[in-house]
Order: C-alpha cells, then structure tokens, then sequence
C-alpha cells in the first residue's frame, strides 16, 4: 500500500507537479510518423501530460509542436492554415514557424516589427523508428533520444500501433511488468496457446506463484520472475522496466521476435501505449505482420477495431471495445475459453487496469510477494521525484541514453543457477545477436 501523499506523488504528471519534473527529463514517442503523413496536412491535437499541444508537418517535411493556443488571444491553432512553411492562425492571421517563432502579423502594419517579439511555446521533436518524439523539458539542449534497440532498424524489421487507455498510467504500465497475472487474466481453458509457447503455458498454469526477485540498474529496475519447470530446473521470465514508462518483457521460442511498450502518459487519467514488435536481424514476415495488423498478440488492438476517429487527442486509437460494451465479457466464455471472460488478450488487461478507476487509492491494497517488482518500480519512481524535488538530481538514465541498449529475456535454468548472472548476454541488446527465449 502507499500513503494518499505517496499515491500523488506517483500518479500526477501535470506541469510543476515532482512526478511531472521527473518526466519532463525525458524523450517521449507522441505519434506515429503515418499520423502526420503528409507536408502541409492537417494539424494534429496532442495531449502530453497534462499539456495541450499541436502538431504539424511543415511544407519542408519538419514536425513542429506548438502550444494549442495561439500567443495573440489563444485562440486554438488545431485549425490553422499549415501552408508555406508555418502554421497560420485564422482568427487573425499569425503565423508560426516548427520552432515556434512567429514569421508573419498580417493584422498589424507592414512597418511593424511586433512579430519579432513574440514566441510561441514550441518544443523539440525529432523523428525516427517511425516514430515522432517531443523533448518538453526545460534543458536548453536535450539529452540524444535513447538508444532502444529498434530505432537502429529498418522499416521492415518493427511494427508499431498504440492504444489509449482509460486510467492513470502507472496502473496500465504496473500491469506490464506483473508476471503473475498471466497464470489467470491471460490463461485459455480449451487447450489453445501461442505459438511455441505450450511448454510456457503449462508451467504458468501448474506454478501460479512465481519467485520474483527485483534488483535496481542504472536505467530502472530488472524483475526476474521463476517458475516450476521441467524436473530439476526453473522457468525464469525477466522483465526490464526502464525509466521512465518502458517495459520489455521476456521472448518466446526460437530467434524470437521482441516488444517494447511505453506507457505514455496524456494526463493524470489518460494514457497512450505505443507497442513496438522487432526482429534485430531479419525483416518481419507478412504473416507475423498480418496477426498484429488483426489483433493477435499482446497490445495490438488490430486495424477496423478502433472507434471512426474524432478530433480529440489520441481519438484514432480509441477501442471498440471497452467499459461500454462491458469489454465483450461473456460468462459462457469464462466457462469454455477464457479463465477471464475476456475474448481480446489486450482488454483482458484494460478491463482490469480501467476497471481500478482513473487512479486508484493505492492505500487499500493488500500486496503480497508476488507484487515485488510492481514494489521496486514504485519506489524507484518515487525515489526519482523526491531526488528531483528535494536537491535537483536528475532522474535515472535521463542523461544517458546508452543504457536503453538492453533486452528481456525468458530461460530455463538448472536448480540454484543464479538468473541475474546466466543471463547477462541475454539481456545486452548486442548487434548481430537474438538469444533465444522460452
């Protein structure tokens, strides 16, 4: 449990809030380069933490990020006119370059130099992986974008989507991490599991109550998770959570392919999960491609189940299913198919993650020993706001994005084989390599 002091601590993320600070230090994935596809296309609403914000692609292929209020009577740019280089305001004609400097006043004199004194709050993007990705920190040079494994790929070697969700986004990124749900949210009754996962399933479904074990690192924290497996040896499955809202769990089978999510916050109820899947030697085969772009796997709602777009931030990555239509529960399917009831294996997370509340009073949890790496990550991020707040220490990893270089990974190990240290190369994204999961 956390006291209701700890509880804000943690979940807020508004301007001049500690937890807030502590993310402003870092690079945040805001949209999918496909979302502003075109130069000089319509303007796009952002919400990042708590800020509301615009995004554009200029006439020269440059993604400016710009306060949503116009700097003369704030009237919202969302509407401008994105042509020649800028973002016009057609309330009365201001127009803004990606930097954020205002480059014409038609309604003021031709002699007028008053354009030159006004600045529209802009912040740094850059655009890379696919992925666009705003710095809205205060250091006058941000730090390099980090250095995960995927943005050092080809095109054809990832697939990307993301999802809203409806809480606050340490509940959705603390059910990322959580190994021990999987043995029931995610569990199927009629004998189907994933490919080259059966071995997998079994020992999730024979040993409920995994060992964890959780250390720190320079970038978060490592959370191992141990099974009953074969006779004689453990199934271990480690998770890295890396500050401040990635997660990368363990793989399956054979030259695997691998996921990152970030679990990226709008604001203090609403968060975006951008789900990236890659292989770091080969392209990804149009029949792995197909079951993402369907929905098959964790994270991926699948393309046509999105609710028709709106114009709200993040309203292309709304589900059709959701609290609405009770997440598509059926009680014959939680006697048939679904130890949950769940049909879709990303809601089977949602449901319960959204069902908590916006945010929930983390004062009544009851937590057991299952719960020590969701444990540790808070600690840590509440380590980091207080750090931050208290005496200026920049949060973990912040100014050192080498350290994102690092994988999961999913072993058998012989009974007493220490899995921090059997694992040490599985767990380096190195080139050329894709140890095998289980």
């Amino acid at each position: 449990m956390l006291s209701d002091e700890d509880n804000e601590l943690l979940t807020r993320v508004g301007p001049g809030t500690p937890m807030g600070e502590v993310l402003r230090h870092y690079w945040h994935p805001v949209l999918l380069s496909s979302e502003l596809a075109e130069p000089d296309g319509p303007p796009l609403r952002v919400r990042l933490l708590g800020e509301d914000l615009v995004a554009f692609r200029d006439t020269s292929g440059n993604v400016g990020m710009l306060d949503i209020h116009c700097a003369h009577r704030g009237a919202p740019l969302v509407y401008g006119r994105n042509e020649e280089g800028g973002l016009r305001c057609v309330y009365h004609g201001w127009k803004y370059d990606a930097c954020g400097n205002c480059v014409d006043m038609p309604n003021e004199p031709p002699t007028s130099r008053f354009h030159e004194k006004i600045k529209q709050l802009a912040y740094p993007c850059r655009e890379r992986g696919g992925v666009i990705w705003t710095y809205i920190g205060r250091a006058s040079a941000p730090p390099d974008l980090p250095a995960l494994e995927w943005l050092g790929l080809t095109d054809s070697q990832r697939y990307s989507s993301k999802r809203l969700q409806y809480c606050n986004w340490v509940q959705a990124l603390e059910g990322e991490i959580d190994q021990s749900h999987v043995s029931f949210a995610h569990r199927r009754l009629d004998g189907t599991t994933g490919s080259g996962r059966a071995n997998v399933d079994r020992y999730r479904t024979v040993d409920t109550h995994p060992h964890f074990e959780a250390l720190d690192t320079e970038y978060g924290v490592l959370i191992g998770a141990g099974r009953r497996a074969e006779e004689g040896s453990s199934y271990w499955r480690i998770t890295q959570f890396v500050m401040p809202f990635w997660a990368m769990t363990g793989p399956y089978g054979e030259n695997p392919t691998r996921h990152n999510r970030a679990w990226v916050p709008m604001d203090d109820d609403h968060t975006m999960m951008l789900s990236v899947t890659f292989h770091p030697l080969r392209d990804l085969q149009e029949a792995e491609i197909e079951k993402m772009r369907r929905g098959g796997g964790a994270g991926y709602v699948g393309e046509g189940k999105f609710l028709p777009p709106n114009a709200e931030p993040g309203g292309a990555w709304r589900p059709k299913v959701g609290r609405e239509n009770n997440y598509l529960w059926s009680q014959d399917l939680q006697k048939t198919q679904f130890y949950s009831g769940f049909p879709d294996f990303w809601a089977q997370d949602a449901a319960m993650q959204e069902g908590m509340g916006p945010i929930y009073q983390r004062r009544k949890e009851h937590l057991g020993t299952s719960d020590l790496g969701i444990i540790r990550v808070r600690q840590r991020l509440l380590g980091a706001a207080k750090a931050l707040r208290d005496d200026g220490t920049p949060p973990p990893a912040a100014l050192q994005p080498e350290l994102y270089s690092v994988r999961g990974a999913a072993v058998l190990l012989s009974e007493g084989e220490s899995w921090v240290d059997a694992t040490t190369e599985h767990r380096a994204a190195i080139p050329g390599t894709n140890p095998a999961g289980v």
